[in-house]
């Protein structure tokens, strides 16, 4: 990108966050000329890119606008703030300590380093400027058109807490702050690169490494969700049992990933033997092995989430068309974020973990990348071009199934009662509440725990 395109650098050299979807006035309009600047003083990110600027898109009855995240709710009236700092006693879902908590680590603190012209923050193998930035704004654009301008899979009854894991430029936040104005919706992320200003009031994003101890409230979240979190973490069981501990009972868990092209036989398929593509798939999981962070979709596991207490885990698998050819509607901007994520996923995995050259890295990727939109433009081929995306939903059992897990026919004493939460997250004090509820899933009378105790002794 241009020098005079790129956002003005903030803290550390990082890049600033540049005007988002979720704003007051919306994205650039698609008719606007390159070079016009956006009401807060900002460079466009759609229109001054020359490389998305090109794409053509063919929505025959559709308009193309209606991608962008403030179209998909077009009857919702959301109050926006500028700069807003947490007021106690504003009804949090959690308490002033814990947002002192979450808040020990400021924008000056946040590591940014410089490596081969892309910066990075802390030990992320993916870069966090301007580049990517855009490269995750035009993604953010193509999942709902995938996914018809929804923005999560999982039923949502009136929610009152929402994580967003990873958040990124704070895209899908933002917009399900817009479409549940009533709920509060907090995004996490290593790197402060999400917007300050001309956000809705009921999101805030935090500085947290999901790798730490959470600092969340137990049974209070009603969606956990995690998107493009391939090669991130370490220990997924880690992540996903943070994630149980902080939902309510009857709350959701997302995680949406591709395939990784480089893990994907079906990409890799298309490619010459001796094309640059394949030493790279082999170097990048080389490098991810070295770094501890494995790549690929193993954490997509529905063992995994049973084994720490999930229920109804449902994996939906899609075929991601790459160019055109393959889907009218968002094809040409996926093969643009298939192409521009090549340098980003490779450079500093590769030089960093297995010490190759930054120019032979760079070599490699644009071959590839040249490649890449070859195969997608070809009009001789034969077969698919797609890449798999998979959605994995799982749910936290309701209070009621939970003590059904822990005992047939078993009720909880009064004390017992103490902790039980439902789903809006009051305690439940009535043992005959629960009892009935056991009474309808089971058929049987239930018994008091104690009364089951000498069953099973005798």
């Amino acid at each position: 990108m241009p020098q005079d395109q790129r956002a003005s650098p903030g803290p550390n050299g990082a890049p600033s966050p540049r005007p988002l979807a979720g704003s007051v006035n919306g994205p650039a309009a698609v008719g606007q000329q390159a070079g016009s600047q956006s009401p807060s003083g900002d460079a466009p990110i759609i229109m001054n890119n020359p490389a998305i600027a090109q794409l053509e898109v063919d929505d025959e009855n559709e308009d193309t606008v209606s991608i962008y995240t403030m179209d998909a709710y077009p009857n919702m009236t959301a109050a926006y703030q500028v700069d807003r700092p947490h007021h106690p006693g504003s009804g949090s879902a959690h308490d002033d300590a814990t947002i002192d908590s979450a808040r020990t680590l400021y924008a000056e603190d946040v590591d940014y380093t410089t490596e081969h012209d892309r910066t990075y923050c802390g030990d992320y193998f993916m870069p966090v400027d301007q580049t990517e930035q855009t490269r995750q704004y035009v993604a953010h654009q193509v999942y709902l058109k995938l996914f018809n301008l929804e923005l999560t899979t999982v039923p949502l009854h009136n929610p009152s807490y929402i994580l967003d894991i990873g958040t990124g430029i704070g895209e899908w936040a933002i917009g399900m702050a817009e479409k549940y104005p009533r709920c509060e919706v907090f995004g996490t992320d290593i790197a402060p690169i999400q917007p300050t200003h001309q956000v809705p009031f009921n999101v805030e994003f935090h500085i947290e490494n999901a790798e730490d101890e959470w600092i969340r409230p137990a049974d209070a979240v009603d969606l956990v969700h995690f998107r493009n979190m391939e090669g991130a973490f370490s220990d997924w069981r880690y992540i996903y049992q943070q994630a149980y501990n902080c939902l309510k009972p009857g709350g959701w868990i997302e995680v949406i990933d591709y395939d990784d092209h480089f893990t994907s036989e079906n990409f890799l398929s298309y490619f010459a033997p001796d094309s640059p593509a394949h030493l790279l798939a082999k170097g990048i999981l080389e490098a991810a092995r070295v770094a501890g962070r494995p790549r690929g979709i193993d954490h997509m596991s529905k063992e995994l989430l049973e084994e720490l207490g999930y229920v109804d885990v449902k994996e939906t698998v899609y075929d991601m068309g790459v160019g055109s050819r393959e889907n009218s509607s968002y094809g040409s901007f996926y093969l643009f974020t298939v192409v521009t994520g090549l340098e980003a996923c490779c450079l500093r995995s590769l030089t960093k973990f297995l010490g190759w050259d930054p120019k032979v890295v760079r070599d490699m990727c644009k071959q590839t990348a040249l490649e890449t939109r070859a195969i997608a433009e070809d009009t001789s081929r034969t077969g698919k071009f797609v890449v798999k995306l998979r959605v994995m939903v799982a749910r936290k059992p309701t209070a009621q199934e939970q003590w059904l897990a822990r005992g047939t026919g078993a009720v909880p004493t009064e004390s017992d009662c103490g902790t039980l939460r439902d789903g809006d997250q009051s305690t439940i004090r009535s043992v005959k509440t629960v009892k009935t509820a056991i009474s309808d899933a089971t058929g049987q009378e239930a018994r008091p725990v104690s009364q089951r105790s000498k069953i099973t002794e005798g």
